[in-house]
């Protein structure tokens, strides 16, 4: 009996510690992931706050001595956003590739046009107006003389969303999709202009 036992134990062991390993591995895959998905996020906060901190100083158009407009400048709103991910695209996640392409957004998109006209876009900016943050209508106007943007933002707000496809490292994460998208979303209100434009 002894002899029976010492021979079956390795077999039996071995295939324990297979079927162990394996459970094992797929949870630390699935933890990897969602440590990633977090950092990815973080990522993404940063931008976003990033771009609306930028996009709540409105740029001041002048004709000659009188303020004709003040807008948001959309474009550098864009720009702020990538340069928060850094010059590689953020660590982690390349933050620099929204949609998961291999290329770069901001060399191959008109990102900027994008952001200000389509609110399902991977960088979304909206221009938004009234006192309660919970009920922002769009848009506030700059062109009205003492009003709105013009009076320093009084009742202006942006709210900057950037979008990302995360792509799943966890072997059975096919089976709820290959990508999964994140978001995060800053709302500040509009401030007195920094700069003036021509």
């Amino acid at each position: 009996m002894r002899t029976q036992f010492s021979q079956q134990a390795p077999a039996q062991a071995l295939v324990e510690f297979a079927l162990a390993s394996t459970l094992i591995f797929f949870l630390l895959a699935a933890a990897v992931d969602l440590g990633l998905i977090y950092f990815t996020l973080q990522g993404l906060r940063a931008a976003a706050q990033e771009g609306a901190t930028f996009g709540s100083y409105p740029q001041v158009v002048m004709d000659g001595q009188r303020i004709r407009d003040v807008t948001i400048n959309y474009a550098e709103v864009v720009n702020r956003i990538y340069g928060a991910a850094g010059d590689q695209g953020g660590g982690f996640a390349d933050l620099h590739d929204l949609n998961g392409n291999d290329q770069d957004d901001l060399l191959v998109d008109r990102l900027h046009d994008r952001a200000a006209t389509d609110p399902e876009a991977y960088i979304s900016i909206e221009n938004l107006r009234g006192f309660d943050p919970t009920n922002l209508q769009p848009a506030c106007r700059g062109d009205i003389p003492g009003q709105q943007l013009q009076a320093g933002g009084r009742g202006c707000w942006i709210r900057v969303t950037v979008r990302y496809d995360y792509q799943f490292l966890f072997p059975l994460a096919p089976v709820f999709g290959e990508t999964l998208r994140l978001q995060a979303s800053h709302l500040t209100p509009m401030r007195s202009t920094l700069f003036t434009g021509m």
